[in-house]
């Protein structure tokens, strides 16, 4: 279980003392109170935090926490004190705060309120960890592949070297990084490159290239180093440099060029740190560029030069390189293509490219080039986009595609470069499935915990009504009020818990719960929603029921609040093949294009589809208003996984 870190500020002792007595029975979390309300550096700000004070300070300090850097994964709660405060405190709602807590509520609701917000910053935390990952691995293939394209755009070496070191310092977080030349007679390294080394140092330092100095030891040992705190290092001495400039932690990787010992690359830090493996992966890559680069430098003849590094490049790339000619035929085929396509390159080579596509996009790609030598119409041509490819072994997967053209004087070559992005939407996934779970998990606390209590307090408050009614005290009517409010707030919390776990709850499936869905739409937003089937569908499937009521509950709530729909018909209908969920409205339509902070629910919906094998289509129709049509597949048949190549672009949402 994730270790949760709760911050409690501002809160008098005997209420910091309570509530940090009810959020340790939780496990697995850290409480830390605090008098004042000072802020404290991004590093230590707390997964939790629940604000004290009046409304006006409490705004101020939410506005820092956000504008904070790491301050969007904080779930910021204002703690109410007085009942007074409720409709003032409610307006923080829209300015940055995700939640308020009455904290003079009995103790039994105020635990079950705070078991719900650290689970809710547990969530967070774990999205937002995974989230980190995918940028830091996207940003360093980013790193790598800019490198290599200024390299092939023959950019002078000094200014390739020097934008190396910049790029790898931003890429890792570091103070410093380096590349050291190994000087001819091999005694000394030269920093010929680097980023935040003191000035003049840079061109003029030089560092031993004995088994002493870090940068040494890498290049005798012939693979990447690790010191995660100099003050333990034993293997070597911290060079003079390194501890003028405050240096406590590093990462270096040999520059082998033509089989021969160049230099060094390193990373250096001001702070103890740990580098996990793709740092170093990360490092090499790098490395493997510059050497190539430096290495085509190093040839007498212009077109060898640029052949062997052109190849050299390929040969290293982590993603697929595959060249084409007009035809479609394959004239490259890179050993990262060979592996993520489980070819060798002598199988494929020669082959047309639709190989490596399923059907129908087999089928369609002559045509395509064809069509585009004829009018030079593009549709992926000089731009990326995530398409659909085809293992050896007939398995389909996802792929990222961007393809470039070379126009020679005597015909034109098409280069792709592929990436598989299989643990991409691993990872996706696994965002998605931690969202469930905490949406079950937290539906189940309100249906089973919170619901309950209710109850039992609505039952109580009304016998302690009646005998006070039987005694004829006045205090009876208000009574029986408490009893009618407790009881709205046990149908509020179940409603709720069905919103969340709509499927599970429901004992007639996928139908009762869409058709429940439609009546709390109509309840909610006051317009006309329906759900009509012509028969019976059963889906025995709770996953594929879970991820069709959440296309259709993204789908309403675009269509009410984005759409301004006032009529609603959900379908869901299944034929031999396929399940297929319809949800149409009679809205403004869809626009052509979305602005670019907004459309993840869309992408959300796509993906979903993805995840079951099937696909969605988002549509204007022609009668007025949007179409969203999810289709799944009944058998383990995979359908196409990308409309947008079967349907006109204009008419699909990415």
């Amino acid at each position: 279980m994730t270790s949760v870190q709760v911050g409690i500020w501002g809160a008098s002792r005997n209420v910091g003392r309570r509530l940090s007595r009810l959020l340790r029975e939780e496990g697995e979390v850290m409480v830390t109170l605090r008098p004042d309300v000072v802020l404290p550096s991004p590093e230590t700000l707390p997964h939790l935090l629940i604000l004290f004070g009046p409304p006006d300070h409490l705004r101020e300090q939410v506005e820092t926490v956000r504008a904070t850097a790491g301050g969007e994964q904080v779930v910021l709660v204002a703690a109410l004190t007085d009942t007074s405060q409720l409709g003032a405190l409610d307006e923080l709602l829209g300015s940055g705060i995700d939640d308020l807590l009455d904290v003079t509520a009995p103790s039994m609701l105020l635990k079950a309120r705070l078991r719900l917000l650290v689970r809710r910053a547990r969530a967070r935390q774990r999205r937002w960890d995974i989230e980190r990952e995918l940028q830091v691995r996207v940003g360093q293939q980013a790193v790598v592949a800019e490198l290599g394209r200024r390299a092939l755009a023959n950019v002078p070496l000094p200014l390739l070297l020097e934008y190396a070191t910049e790029r790898v310092a931003a890429a890792l977080g570091v103070e410093l990084a380096k590349v050291l030349r190994l000087l001819p007679e091999e005694q000394e390294f030269l920093l010929v490159a680097g980023y935040g080394w003191q000035e003049g140092v840079v061109g003029t330092f030089r560092v031993p290239a004995g088994t002493e100095s870090q940068a040494g030891y890498t290049l005798r040992a012939g693979s990447p180093i690790v010191v995660e705190d100099f003050a333990q290092e034993r293997r070597f001495a911290c060079p003079e440099l390194l501890r003028r400039h405050g240096v406590q932690a590093g990462l270096s990787v040999p520059i082998f060029v033509g089989g021969h010992s160049w230099g060094v690359l390193g990373a250096h830090t001001c702070r103890p740190r740990t580098f996990a493996h793709d740092d170093v992966h990360f490092m090499q890559a790098v490395a493997h560029v510059l050497a190539t680069a430096i290495e085509r430098r190093t040839h007498e003849e212009a077109l060898r030069e640029s052949e062997a590094r052109y190849r050299a490049i390929v040969e290293t790339a982590v993603d697929a390189i595959i060249t084409i000619d007009e035809t479609g035929r394959i004239l490259l085929f890179n050993p990262a293509a060979e592996r993520i396509f489980g070819y060798r390159a002598e199988e494929v080579i020669g082959q047309n490219i639709s190989v490596l596509m399923p059907s129908p996009y087999r089928e369609q790609h002559d045509r395509y080039i064809r069509n585009y030598l004829e009018t030079g119409r593009r549709r992926i041509i000089g731009r990326g986009r995530e398409v659909t490819g085809q293992r050896k072994d007939g398995t389909t997967f996802p792929m990222y595609l961007a393809v470039s053209e070379v126009r020679l004087p005597d015909r034109r070559l098409f280069t792709g470069i592929v990436r598989d992005l299989s643990e991409t939407r691993r990872l996706e996934q696994e965002i998605l499935r931690i969202s469930d779970e905490e949406r079950r998990s937290i539906g189940q606390d309100l249906h089973d915990g919170l619901g309950q209590m209710l109850t039992g307090m609505a039952l109580i408050s009304q016998s302690l009504a009646r005998r006070l009614a039987a005694q004829g005290r006045p205090e009876a009517r208000e009574l029986e009020e408490l009893t009618e409010l407790i009881r709205q707030a046990d149908q509020q919390a179940r409603t709720l818990a069905r919103g969340l776990i709509p499927v599970e709850l429901e004992a007639n499936g996928l139908q009762a719960a869409l058709h429940r869905l439609a009546r709390q739409t109509e309840q909610l937003f006051g317009i006309r929603c329906r759900f009509q089937t012509e028969k019976e569908v059963p889906v025995a499937d709770n996953l594929v029921a879970t991820h069709l009521y959440r296309i259709a509950q993204e789908a309403l709530n675009n269509a009410v609040r984005h759409g301004q729909a006032q009529r609603i018909t959900v379908t869901l209908k299944a034929d031999d093949e396929a399940l297929h969920l319809w949800v149409r409205d009679d809205g403004v339509g869809i626009p052509d294009k979305l602005p670019e902070t907004r459309g993840m629910g869309l992408r959300i919906m796509h993906y979903r589809a993805r995840l079951l094998g099937g696909h969605l289509e988002i549509r204007r129709r022609a009668e007025g208003g949007t179409e969203v049509h999810a289709v799944v597949p009944l058998s383990g048949r995979v359908l196409p996984a990308d409309a947008s190549q079967v349907l006109p672009e204009s008419e699909v949402i990415p």
